[in-house]
């Protein structure tokens, strides 16, 4: 093997490895949607399907802060579709509240697919738990998530 092939060898080897070590910090940093909060969107009434991710930061630092996404396809297309969400104070996996606030909203494509993401911030503190269910509607349509207990990081 010669000089230069062996040294160019050791560099790819590095930047392999330096490549490896970044996606790893950079993977350690992002906004994850613990067990328990992401839900599938099933159709109530209507058509389209998606899903539901939240997850918990500690930018708050005490107090409830998440990034939550919303993806929907299969929908009526270039439709206006609120996000909606009820919270249960009762943290026992029963979504029982029925009032609903508007939390975002979203517009969907010719080919029926749409998406959102946004930040909710509560003065919830460290440790709280509590139920909730998001819905989208829109058009006629109403998508539903399952109940997901949530705990405030």
């Amino acid at each position: 093997m010669t000089a230069a092939r062996f040294s160019r060898l050791r560099l790819f080897r590095f930047v392999a490895l330096v490549t490896c070590i970044m996606s790893m910090l950079v993977s350690t940093n992002t906004a994850r949607a613990e067990p328990g909060t992401q839900s599938e969107l099933t159709a109530i009434t209507g058509a389209g399907a998606g899903q539901v991710l939240v997850s918990p930061t500690a930018a708050g630092q005490g107090t409830f802060v998440a990034q939550v996404t919303v993806n929907i396809h299969n929908a009526a297309p270039n439709t206006a579709f609120a996000v909606t969400r009820a919270v249960d104070s009762l943290a026992d996996g029963h979504c029982t509240s029925s009032v609903f606030a508007t939390v975002a909203t979203l517009t969907t494509s010719e080919s029926g697919a749409g998406a959102v993401h946004f930040v909710r911030e509560s003065a919830l503190v460290s440790g709280t738990q509590f139920d909730l269910m998001l819905r989208v509607i829109g058009d006629g349509t109403v998508l539903e998530s399952e109940c997901m207990t949530v705990t405030v990081k």
